[in-house]
């Protein structure tokens, strides 16, 4: 976008319907205002669900648990302008049996958010979402907001 654009990062991917086992291929491609140093840049898998419930005065809230998170660092400490780099993430060929129970979910709760997890899940109104499951890119920058871009993706098991 150049000088005055905002600075950019895009996910591209070879296709965006997986299955177990399947392999991810794709890119991150960086295109930044003015060269910037960052900490690391990272691509993921995450499995996100959504979960409704009441807090102790009544209130309804929903928020987004991360249940399923594989990172992999696509470069370290550097000066950032332009890049583009290709990476590869294995879907797990058992990853829809890990996350296909409630009960599972409530333990991941639990584990994520303690105790209170174990409340968010007993006390579910809306229950869990599905699973949604993305790739998200990141650029980690020290002080300043992270440059981030997430692509949803689906992964079934037919």
């Amino acid at each position: 976008m150049g000088l005055f654009g905002p600075d950019k990062i895009t996910v591209t991917l070879d296709k965006y319907q997986y299955k177990p086992g399947d392999v991810i291929k794709g890119s991150v491609g960086l295109n930044l205002r003015k060269p910037i140093r960052a900490r690391k840049l990272i691509v993921s898998l995450l499995g996100k669900v959504k979960t409704t419930h009441r807090d102790s005065k009544g209130h309804m809230h929903t928020e987004d648990v991360i249940v399923y998170d594989f990172t992999i660092p696509l470069d370290g400490e550097n000066d950032y302008l332009s890049e583009m780099y290709t990476f590869e993430i294995k879907i797990q060929s058992d990853l829809l049996q890990m996350h296909s129970s409630s009960q599972q979910i409530q333990e991941i709760l639990r584990a994520k958010l303690g105790t209170i997890g174990g409340i968010i899940g007993q006390m579910a109104v809306g229950g869990q979402g599905p699973v949604r499951w993305m790739v998200h890119a990141q650029l980690d920058i020290p002080m300043k907001l992270d440059v981030h871009k997430t692509q949803d993706i689906a992964i079934s098991s037919s």
